[in-house]
């Protein structure tokens, strides 16, 4: 009764709630059944393979090359979560997305406050700075709304996992099979 409260007190102020315009089938969509695991992790290999190569033969030092060696880094959670998920979770892409992407993307704004914004330039660690800031602002304008749905209407997306579980396809679509 009080969450039915809330959500009137809010759409009485003019807040839209998350989900109120679209369904988490649609909301999930791109990870879970257009780019998949293996999409994503494809996307992750060529940011990181870029990275690495950047790293290793620009001779630019400093902020921009701190920068970009920190947020590499932290993109290797990626890697650590998707196979985690794969084994032991449920296999969803957006299971992985929603555990690790805030620990990333935010890590990833609050180190370019810290470095403000000197980051940028021409050499090839400054474009991909640039490459890899179009990315996580692109991505984190999504993972917004889905991280709030997660933590004010959890029982949505936990019933999108349950109604989209299909074993019979587990090794077509690329997710796992849950945990036994």
């Amino acid at each position: 009764m009080m969450r039915k409260d809330i959500t009137n007190a809010l759409k009485k102020n003019g807040i839209i709630i998350p989900m109120g315009f679209v369904s988490t089938k649609t909301l999930f969509m791109m990870e879970d059944r257009i780019m998949r695991m293996r999409g994503l992790y494809a996307m992750w290999t060529c940011c990181y393979v870029a990275a690495l190569s950047a790293l290793g033969t620009d001779t630019t030092t400093g902020p921009s090359r701190d920068f970009l060696l920190y947020t590499t880094l932290l993109s290797t959670l990626y890697t650590a979560l998707a196979s985690y998920n794969t084994i032991y979770g449920n296999g969803k892409p957006s299971s992985m997305l929603l555990m690790v992407g805030p620990v990333h993307q935010y890590s990833f704004w609050l180190l370019l406050a810290y470095y403000r914004g000197d980051v940028y330039g021409k050499s090839p660690v400054e474009v991909m700075n640039t490459v890899h800031t179009a990315l996580v602002a692109f991505f984190n304008l999504d993972l917004f709304v889905k991280t709030w749905l997660l933590a004010c209407a959890p029982h949505k997306y936990l019933q999108y996992v349950f109604e989209s579980s299909d074993t019979a396809s587990v090794e077509d679509n690329g997710q796992a099979v849950a945990a036994l």
